[in-house]
């Protein structure tokens, strides 16, 4: 790698967060450098249809290392793919723009990198510490219970950050095709059908930070739902995909 290149993107998908993430900016940017040293790395905020009021927030981001880029239609799992695809560096980070566990969860990834190609930060870690609340705990963990029952997955969670060595998961986006928050799942299943390491790390969830998720259990869960059905769907009638 040439000291000109990129050694980390990370990328942040927002929705109607442009205040938000001209607050966070500065913590993640000296986050990073911290991290890193003198790594190459850059900040990329895929924006996925928020309002005007938002888009002129992320248009005040005058910064060398920050790109921004904007999406028309509203898609989480749309925004993560886009990021893989955009991005510059050798690895890729998705997480959210409030970083629920501070920076603990990419110093461990950040270890295990060059031996894995794809590290989840698994909130069923049995050494994860995690404040949330009793109704999101519960259909977590019927959401990781299908999974394991529709896939044979070994991963215990998928929802929470990604780290991933982006040539190695390239190659497996035409098959992660979800718009919605199952695109993380999909990056499981397919990496372990072809063959990838992955492995999982604790998080610990930073009390102060954490914020009213916008997950809604009914409409978000049932378009989840329906995409692990196609996913499962399309696997068993072309078992070769």
């Amino acid at each position: 790698m040439s000291t000109d290149s990129y050694y980390l993107s990370f990328c942040i998908p927002v929705h109607n967060e442009g205040e938000t993430v001209l607050s966070n900016l500065t913590k993640i940017r000296k986050g990073l450098t911290k991290l890193l040293k003198s790594k190459k790395y850059e900040i990329l905020i895929i924006e996925n249809g928020s309002s005007g009021n938002a888009l002129r927030e992320l248009a005040k981001i005058k910064l060398k290392d920050v790109r921004v880029i904007s999406l028309r239609k509203k898609g989480h799992g749309l925004a993560l793919r886009t990021s893989i695809l955009k991005a510059k560096a050798e690895f890729v980070l998705l997480t959210a723009i409030d970083l629920p566990f501070g920076f603990s969860d990419l110093e461990k990834m950040l270890k295990l990198a060059n031996d894995n190609h794809i590290i989840f930060g698994s909130k069923a870690h049995p050494q994860s510490v995690i404040y949330s609340p009793k109704i999101r705990r519960i259909t977590s963990k019927i959401y990781r219970m299908l999974l394991r029952l529709f896939f044979k997955i070994k991963v215990k969670d998928t929802q929470g950050t990604v780290f991933l060595r982006r040539a190695a998961i390239l190659p497996l986006l035409g098959e992660c095709d979800c718009d919605n928050a199952f695109f993380s799942a999909q990056l499981a299943i397919f990496a372990e059908r072809k063959g990838l390491k992955i492995t999982e790390v604790p998080v610990v969830m930073d009390r102060i930070n954490v914020r009213k998720s916008k997950y809604n259990v009914l409409s978000n869960g049932s378009e989840m739902f329906l995409s692990m059905l196609r996913t499962f769907l399309r696997l068993n009638l072309s078992p070769k995909s």
